[in-house]
């Protein structure tokens, strides 16, 4: 071969390494859409009786967690362990934000010292965007709009599909501006426009179509730098509020709840749809990492078959809950893993991903689950997870979880790997299997400090300003 093409060929071979390595170098985007009280056997993939064909084909085109776990079965908690990759109780996030407190000191949510996973990776170099529901605290400095880059959405355990709806404490923000325009304000009686759940007017403005919105011009406005997009849609929470053309697609529905649950249903699936679409579009798909689960179990009108039980609960119906992630051409399709992961996990993961490192002072409860989906590790993720609240106390250890209602008084003990239902007890068949599950079970609470805020009057302080409007809920408070 001629000199003269051996150093071509080098020149070329040399430019495509160089192609490949700054390509592999490129950090991946993050895509997460969680629900609100979205019951395990809700998704088609798992059975539903809705069509969800864009949540389905993140699970075919990724990994589907038979045994993926939330860290309480109520959402503020669950969202706060999510959000910092340790069980929220090791900073005083026991319960949901109510009007009790410890002291008059003690600020309620996720402190501003503690980095959630938009700040960590923003120091990674992520713009950072939340579109949804977020129950972190009312704090001003806790707010969306001071730890994301972009923030759509309310600060509040629940909001009506029509943002006008709501009352002035809890309005729909766009960063610090407010955008809701409060029927009652403009002397619009709420029953012209929502009857018994079936919105008749103003469908346009239907808060899960909105959240879409939003996070689609925020994939597009970065297309160009990595991002993480955040949807916690509040779909399929209460209250029950969907347009009455989408409630009339399921009036063969028998029940009325389930008919409007079954249209907020199609309606986030739609929308999650349209943000793949976006990701397709602006060819991001195969540069982002994509995460689907639900914050805690189902509601009354949502469906956890084959699981026992509901949100609120320790029953796997409360904690098990649909749980996806695709990253097409890094990790494998199709698959189905089931080792036990948790939503702790996802800090961690992403932040691998992205090419940073868990630091040991960061004390994450979760682990990088990349190395186990891919292959290289097949022992399992945790040796324990392990829950508390209220009364409610549990612990799995490989394929078996011990569970109290009564504050411990009392312990069953159940075969996952083959009784999913948790119908047949076996504490009395397995003594010191129970008794070793519950002694790690209070070694682990024994470490943990006392709960700071929540709905329990025993706590002392009662908040007076709880559920009344704080002064960034003016709406020209921006700029005054």
């Amino acid at each position: 071969m001629p000199l003269i093409m051996t150093r071509a060929l080098h020149i070329l071979f040399s430019a495509c390494a160089l192609c490949l390595s700054a390509h592999a170098a490129k950090q991946p985007n993050f895509v997460i859409f969680m629900a609100d009280d979205l019951g395990y056997g809700d998704v088609g993939y798992q059975g539903g009786d809705v069509p969800t064909p864009n949540i389905d084909s993140l699970a075919s085109s990724g990994i589907q967690f038979t045994d993926g776990y939330v860290t309480c079965p109520v959402c503020a908690p669950s969202r706060a362990g999510m959000l910092t990759g340790r069980n929220q109780q090791t900073f005083g996030f026991w319960d949901n934000i109510g009007p009790y407190r410890v002291d008059a000191q003690t600020e309620p949510g996720i402190p501003v010292t503690l980095p959630i996973l938009s700040e960590r990776l923003q120091a990674l170099g992520y713009v950072t965007g939340l579109f949804g529901k977020t129950h972190d605290g009312d704090a001003e400095a806790m707010m969306a709009f001071n730890r994301w880059d972009e923030f759509f959405g309310f600060n509040n355990g629940a909001s009506n599909f029509l943002g006008d709806l709501n009352h002035s404490h809890n309005p729909i923000f766009h960063n610090k501006q407010i955008v809701s325009q409060f029927y009652a304000d403009r002397g619009i009686h709420p029953k012209t426009i929502n009857q018994n759940g079936v919105l008749i007017k103003d469908s346009e403005n239907y808060l899960t179509d909105q959240l879409a919105d939003y996070a689609i011009r925020f994939i597009e406005a970065n297309r160009e730098r990595p991002f993480l997009c955040y949807i916690p849609f509040n779909a399929i929470h209460g209250p029950f509020q969907a347009p009455k053309e989408l409630v009339d697609q399921y009036a063969d529905e028998p029940d009325r709840e389930r008919r409007i649950v079954k249209a907020m249903l199609d309606s986030m699936d739609t929308n999650i749809g349209r943000v793949l679409e976006s990701l397709r579009t602006n060819d991001l798909l195969e540069d982002t990492l994509i995460i689907f689960l639900s914050d805690n179990g189902g509601h009354e009108a949502s469906p956890s078959l084959p699981l026992r039980g509901k949100k609120a609960t320790y029953w796997e119906g409360g904690l098990r809950v649909p749980f996806c992630i695709s990253w097409q051409g890094k990790l494998p399709g199709g698959g189905r893993y089931h080792h036990p992961v948790s939503s702790l996990d996802i800090m961690p993961t992403l932040i691998a991903a992205a090419g940073g490192r868990v630091e040991p002072d960061w004390q994450l409860d979760g682990v990088n689950l990349l190395p186990y989906l891919n292959g290289k590790v097949t022992e399992a993720p945790h040796e324990s997870l392990y829950w508390v609240w209220g009364p409610r106390k549990a612990i799995r250890s490989g394929n078996f979880k011990a569970v109290s209602h009564n504050h411990g008084k009392t312990f069953e003990l159940y075969d996952l790997s083959k009784d999913i239902g948790e119908q047949n007890n076996l504490a009395r068949q397995n003594p010191e299997l129970l008794q070793h599950l519950i002694q790690k079970h209070s070694q682990w609470e024994a470490q943990l400090p006392p709960q700071g805020w929540g709905w329990n009057s025993k706590l002392g302080y009662k908040d007076p300003t709880f559920g009344k409007p704080k002064p960034y809920h003016d709406p020209n408070y921006i700029i005054k």
